[in-house]
């Protein structure tokens, strides 16, 4: 009979099985799950990358390759496919251009850099899973977007002027976190013939 199949537990659970699922559907869809916002996905990133020791990673910059290895706090060496270097020691940062000859030695006592230096100070975050848009109309940048692992590791970076259609694009790849890297790879000398220019970013045109 017609109740009595209404009655069939089987049926019964096939019924709560779906209620439930519909409920779950209706809920995510107005809520969704485990979403961050813009201050919660930066400060994750920042947390994350401040805790690494170490990385090591294959890096494209506006479609140049090369290779970028850091050691925490302030220890950088970049060296680009065409020959350019940027290598920093936590005293000086160099920029090194072996087509034209010049180095350029930049003093950072006192410099507050890095990551966190770059995104802090915009007004608008906006978070799309893990894709962080960042604006503001009084900074160097205007927009930058960053992209990062499920883990928060930087995976790539836009970054567009202000008041212009120029921007740079920098991504990472073969990512390798807290390995060893001597100290003295971080300690550039520029070639004899190189003509050293004192505190570039100092300069003003």
């Amino acid at each position: 009979m017609p109740f009595l199949f209404l009655r069939s537990p089987v049926l019964k659970i096939k019924i709560s099985f779906f209620t439930c699922l519909f409920t779950f559907l209706v809920i995510f869809s107005f809520f969704p799950l485990f979403a961050e916002s813009g201050e919660e996905l930066l400060s994750a990133i920042l947390s994350k990358m401040g805790s690494l020791e170490s990385i090591r990673a294959n890096i494209s910059i506006n479609g140049t390759s090369g290779l970028l290895s850091y050691k925490s706090p302030h220890n950088l060496y970049l060296k680009l496919s065409d020959g350019r270097i940027i290598s920093a020691n936590g005293r000086f940062l160099w920029f090194y251009n072996p087509s034209r000859a010049i180095a350029g030695k930049q003093d950072l006592k006192g410099s507050t850099g890095g990551l966190r230096g770059l995104l802090s100070g915009y007004e608008s975050l906006t978070a799309t899973g893990k894709t962080l848009r960042l604006q503001s109309d009084r900074k160097s940048y205007e927009e930058i977007v960053v992209s990062v692992t499920p883990d928060n590791i930087l995976k790539s970076i836009r970054l567009k002027n202000k008041g212009g259609s120029d921007f740079y694009e920098i991504s990472l790849s073969g990512v390798q976190t807290n390995i060893g890297l001597p100290a003295s790879i971080f300690n550039f000398h520029p070639p004899s013939s190189a003509q050293i220019v004192e505190n570039p970013l100092n300069q003003r045109e």
